[in-house]
């Protein structure tokens, strides 16, 4: 009896003693109970040693919700159908080192499918890198071929980065168009560009902060545009009323009292379906030289309309989406004048074909990539000193500059 109670003592004390160090820890209740199966099996090498080598990595991911409910490391590192050429031998153990949204849709398929379609995904990489990574069929399946089906733009990669060489565009360009880059199990994207790795939250995509990690600068500041609009300026003042980690399909306003860019573009919210597809919502195409209203513009504004009514009246969004329309086609006849100029001077032989050959190329280039996306972005998103000073403004001084040019060229012998 003396030796069974002692038994069940021990036992007793060593339970408590893994739910102490497991569960609650030195700091608190920092992790969960289903994180304690990550420490069994093969999970349970992986997390022996990067508490070692890489304490973070395993600190986010006790941290997440893929831990509380149970997700292990192989769960998402496992190689999936398509990845022999990803796959490889880690400590005896077959792994793919940085998933793909193919391991993701394992779980999460209609975010993934929805991702598929969008901006954010293999146009976002064809826009800087142009059709070289792509096969005929990834090129018709993702709308890159033009009405004589040829790929978009001759397949040619961006001017800027060809401007700049492959060394600047690796850090610059490449960093942030990498979130539809061509992986090599044949899939496009990257999750964790906005579902930052370990963690991977909801919050995390929710917040502006992680959007502006590449929408902002002079041709496409929507950061700052929404910064300085009423929405930007009710979440920076108010921050701890929103609830960040509601759960998806759920929102309302009393969750988030004023939008931040993911409850505009993508969130559920009211009776309004959420989508990982970042142009569903969007009537226009305003990154284009003139920008033009996309094949399904009138249905997506009908969705974007629904996400504002959560907070405004019918006849506000209607003004304000007409005044917007005024602004979009303002900045349209403004480039339109510049091109104009441009083709004129390439029928008389005083403009070549080579991009960025001459100082007139840059004040065309910055009348529309970045002048008229500026005044785009500020229409529609509630930023007035886009609309006039980084942009109508800029325009107009950039069709004079441009006449000033195309003036000299034409002097010249």
């Amino acid at each position: 009896m003396i030796l069974s109670l002692g038994t069940g003592t021990v036992l007793a004390l060593g339970l408590l003693f893994l739910t102490y160090h497991f569960v609650v820890g030195p700091k608190g209740l920092t992790t969960n109970v289903p994180t304690l199966s990550a420490a069994f099996g093969v999970n349970r090498g992986c997390v022996e040693c990067h508490e070692k080598k890489s304490p973070g990595v395993v600190q986010s991911y006790h941290d997440s919700k893929h831990s509380s409910r149970g997700v292990q490391c192989l769960d998402c590192h496992k190689p999936v159908d398509g990845q022999a050429t990803m796959t490889k031998d880690h400590e005896n153990v077959a792994l793919v080192a940085k998933p793909s949204p193919k391991n993701c849709a394992k779980c999460h398929a209609p975010e993934v499918k929805e991702f598929a379609k969008s901006g954010h995904a293999a146009k976002a990489w064809y826009a800087v890198d142009g059709a070289k990574d792509f096969t005929r069929e990834e090129l018709a399946k993702n709308h890159l071929l033009d009405a004589k089906g040829q790929p978009v733009k001759a397949g040619k990669a961006n001017p800027v980065a060809t401007l700049i060489g492959k060394d600047a565009s690796a850090q610059s360009c490449k960093v942030c168009h990498a979130v539809g880059k061509k992986n090599l199990d044949g899939s496009f994207g990257d999750c964790t560009k906005c579902h930052l790795r370990h963690t991977f939250e909801v919050a995390q995509a929710r917040k502006p902060e992680t959007c502006a990690q590449c929408h902002l600068g002079p041709d496409h500041p929507q950061s700052e545009v929404y910064n300085e609009s009423v929405h930007g300026a009710y979440y920076a003042a108010n921050k701890e009323k929103f609830n960040m980690d509601a759960p998806a399909g759920t929102l309302t306003v009393k969750d988030f009292p004023a939008p931040t860019c993911a409850t505009c573009h993508m969130s559920g919210i009211g009776g309004v379906k959420g989508t990982h597809d970042v142009g569903e919502r969007l009537k226009w195409k305003l990154t284009p030289e003139v920008a033009i209203i996309r094949a399904n513009g009138g249905k997506n504004q009908a969705k974007m309309n629904s996400v504002c009514l959560n907070c405004h009246s019918q006849p506000s969004i209607t003004d304000v989406m007409a005044k917007a329309d005024t602004t979009i086609a303002l900045t349209n006849t403004n480039v339109l004048k510049g091109q104009a100029v441009l083709t004129d001077l390439r029928g008389t032989g005083r403009l070549g074909t080579k991009a960025f050959a001459y100082p007139i190329d840059f004040t065309y280039f910055e009348l529309w990539h970045h002048e008229g996306r500026r005044a785009r972005s500020g229409a529609v998103m509630g930023g007035p000193d886009y609309v006039n000073w980084h942009g109508i403004y800029e325009q107009q001084k950039a069709l004079i500059e441009l006449e000033s040019q195309a003036a000299e060229l034409r002097a010249k012998p």
